[in-house]
């Protein structure tokens, strides 16, 4: 069991610097899908529902601080083909009120770090 945590927090901390990669070459988003990697989150997804394919949400409320959230979407909606606005809508229709209670807290607050520019 040990070996299988000690995993997770290994994949979590890849993904999670793939995030960080993204989002400094991309400093006018706040917000991107991308494929879900196994165990990342706490929870087993189990298999997605037929014809669709688990996504990662990842919103960065300020830089260095960012939530993900998983969710299924037909495997045709390609990774890039919405927008922010989209995207955005898409978290706030399946992340849980607590996980929305966190972003707005931190996009209240200053963190240490570069400004971000604001999304459209």
């Amino acid at each position: 069991m040990a070996e299988v945590r000690a995993l997770q927090e290994r994949l979590i901390e890849i993904v999670s610097q793939g995030d960080a990669a993204w989002f400094e070459e991309q400093p006018d988003r706040r917000i991107r899908m991308r494929n879900a990697v196994a165990m990342e989150f706490n929870t087993n997804l189990g298999e997605p529902p037929v014809g669709m394919s688990w996504r990662a949400l990842v919103v960065e409320a300020q830089p260095g601080a960012r939530a993900r959230q998983p969710i299924a979407l037909p495997i045709s909606v390609e990774n890039g083909s919405l927008n922010e606005q989209e995207l955005f809508a898409l978290f706030v229709q399946v992340a849980p009120p607590e996980a929305k209670a966190i972003i707005d807290r931190l996009r209240r607050v200053k963190l240490a770090g570069a400004p971000k520019a604001a999304a459209g």
